[in-house]
């Protein structure tokens, strides 16, 4: 798999009009509608994993966990809501997961190696001229994201990756619509802080 940036592009905002279609031919058990589906979800699952778990080989796994659990869910699957939200919902738990063995196993998955690993990926991802560029942009916006707490992070990760609406959010948190939005406004304002002075 090819690593993704963890900060997603202008045109990484899901649109998915297919969908229906999709999970009809997925239910029915068509393998090439699952290859569309990791075709269609692949960069921005990817980049959701890789932001959380800040590891991309980490990332890279645990998007292989989220596939198989995708492929075994299908059977049951209902149509009740958005795919794209499904989709997360999953990713997230994933993630929750390996969050609750790491914690059992006390490694810690912010460890030097991984940053370094991380940012030699982005590196060798964007070229000289881009790097040079938005270099510190990004390795502001990285860290003024790495430093929210892990409520806020939560909520604008599945806001800005996941493309969730706040409803969906709330839902899969299990908290209040209210304390979502709330969340997600003290971590713009935060980040905004962070990035005070850095032109544009």
């Amino acid at each position: 798999m090819e690593p993704a940036a963890v900060i997603p592009d202008e045109g990484s905002t899901l649109v998915r009009q297919d969908d229906e279609e999709l999970c009809r031919r997925l239910k029915a058990g068509d393998p090439e509608a699952f290859k569309g589906l990791v075709r269609d979800y692949e960069r921005p699952l990817y980049a959701y994993l890789c932001s959380l778990l800040r590891d991309p080989a980490a990332a890279e796994d645990a998007f292989s966990e989220v596939l198989m659990k995708v492929w075994k869910a299908l059977p049951s699957y209902r149509d009740e809501g958005r795919l794209q939200a499904w989709l997360f919902t999953i990713a997230h738990r994933v993630c929750l997961d390996r969050f609750e063995l790491a914690k059992r196993r006390e490694e810690s998955l912010d460890s030097e190696q991984g940053a370094a690993l991380r940012e030699s990926l982005a590196s060798a991802e964007r070229g000289p001229e881009r790097e040079a560029a938005d270099g510190e942009i990004r390795s502001r916006l990285e860290a003024a994201i790495a430093g929210l707490p892990e409520e806020q992070r939560q909520v604008l990760l599945l806001k800005e990756y996941g493309g969730l609406t706040f409803a969906e959010i709330a839902g899969l948190l299990g908290c209040p619509l209210s304390t979502a939005l709330s969340r997600m406004r003290y971590a713009a304002l935060k980040l905004r802080g962070s990035l005070e002075g850095l032109d544009a």
